[in-house]
């Protein structure tokens, strides 16, 4: 498996989602028993945009599934 089979990328869109998003990710981790994670950080001209990466494919796949979810309820959909 490479690397990006498991890697999400995440677009912050302003400042009051990058705090959501760090405590999105500090309550999913523990939630799932603290998965071996590593994010990257890749600031670019149309916001900043995350790397997230897990060790475990099905746990990479979870978190963007319920980071997607979360912000379509953050946006009232």
């Amino acid at each position: 498996m490479n690397a990006a089979d498991i890697a999400v990328e995440i677009c912050i869109a302003s400042a009051e989602e990058a705090l959501r998003f760090s405590a999105f990710v500090q309550a999913f981790l523990s939630r799932n028993g603290f998965p071996f994670v590593m994010i990257h950080n890749a600031p670019d001209l149309s916001g900043e945009r995350r790397k997230v990466v897990f060790e475990d494919a099905g746990v990479g796949r979870k978190f963007a599934r319920e980071w997607r979810l979360d912000r379509l309820a953050a946006c009232g959909a």
